[in-house]
């Protein structure tokens, strides 16, 4: 009689195994990638190329819709602008002034918000709320808030004796610039607030608390111990806050338009001005490739020191 040894009985291939190693295929993600490549193409490096390209041509709408292409005449005429030497060295005032004042005052805030004390998490939370504000609402808020006429705080500075003249804020080409800058510092510090509390709270607790047992001054432990270890969090935050003081003209726009006069404009307002008002296309493109420029320089060192303190 014989026997018959029982045979394992076959596994069943999966109709799915096909569509796995697809799935884990090395070429897969860069099908997931179509998408958002080619939103980055049309989005992003058209408009690039298309504003680059307008720049080496004469466009001007009320000409009519076709350019003309002039090489570098648009970068010559930049030079030899008034308004744009004019706003450049307004785009530069507002990028000094605002990034030492900003810095100033959210470290100081970063500084004090810090500390473990009661309501410290709501306190937090009231100190950004500038910083979430629509720009709109900023700008006409602040704007009545500093109206000659009926600016609430023009009234209480001048009630304990200061004063802005008749002509006020707003009217005087002197000073125009800097009320922009102080609301611009009221609703941005916050940024930097963010950026230099993270940091300041990622230093150990033993180490922020080792210079009180030594017996350090507050100020030799800001010295010798928190600024040394955020400085790398100051040169980010303050090169990210550098090109949006640069690229930002939204408080200018809503607040004075660039005036009195052309006392507040700055190169981006200026590019807006050229394409919108004047309808000049080709030299809006030029000064926007400018600012471009400027910008590009501050993300090299951006990207430098983003690299800050890692090894090779």
């Amino acid at each position: 009689m014989s026997t018959r040894t029982a045979l394992p009985p076959k596994k069943r291939k999966s109709p799915y195994r096909g569509f796995h190693s697809i799935l884990e295929g090395k070429y897969f993600a860069w099908v997931l990638l179509v998408p958002s490549l080619v939103l980055v193409v049309t989005f992003i490096f058209y408009p690039l190329y298309r504003g680059i390209y307008l720049s080496f041509t004469r466009t001007v709408l009320l000409e009519g819709p076709g350019s003309t292409f002039i090489g570098l005449e648009n970068f010559r005429q930049m030079f030899k602008d008034s308004l744009f030497l004019l706003a450049t060295k307004n785009t530069l005032i507002f990028m000094v002034v605002g990034l030492i004042t900003q810095l100033a005052l959210g470290l100081a805030a970063a500084m004090l918000l810090s500390q473990d004390r009661k309501y410290i998490g709501l306190i937090r939370v009231l100190v950004v709320l500038p910083w979430f504000t629509p720009p709109v609402v900023t700008a006409y808020m602040w704007r009545f808030i500093l109206d000659q006429n009926s600016g609430v705080l023009i009234k209480m500075l001048e009630s304990v004796g200061i004063s802005f003249g008749p002509a006020g804020l707003w009217s005087n080409p002197d000073l125009a610039i800097y009320a922009v800058l102080f609301v611009d510092l009221w609703a941005s510090y916050p940024f930097f607030m963010l950026f230099l509390l993270a940091g300041i709270q990622g230093i150990p607790k033993d180490m922020r608390e080792s210079t009180s047992v030594d017996g350090a001054s507050s100020w030799q432990h800001f010295r010798y111990v928190i600024l040394p270890l955020i400085s790398p969090v100051i040169v980010v935050s303050s090169i990210l806050g550098v090109i949006h003081l640069i690229n930002s003209p939204t408080l200018v726009l809503l607040m004075t338009n660039g005036g009195p006069g052309d006392s507040t404009t700055v190169l981006p307002l200026l590019a807006f001005q050229v394409a919108f008002q004047m309808y000049d296309f080709g030299y809006s493109s030029a000064i926007s490739v400018a600012v471009l420029a400027a910008i590009a320089g501050f993300a090299m060192v951006y990207i430098r020191f983003a690299r800050f303190g890692k090894e090779d």
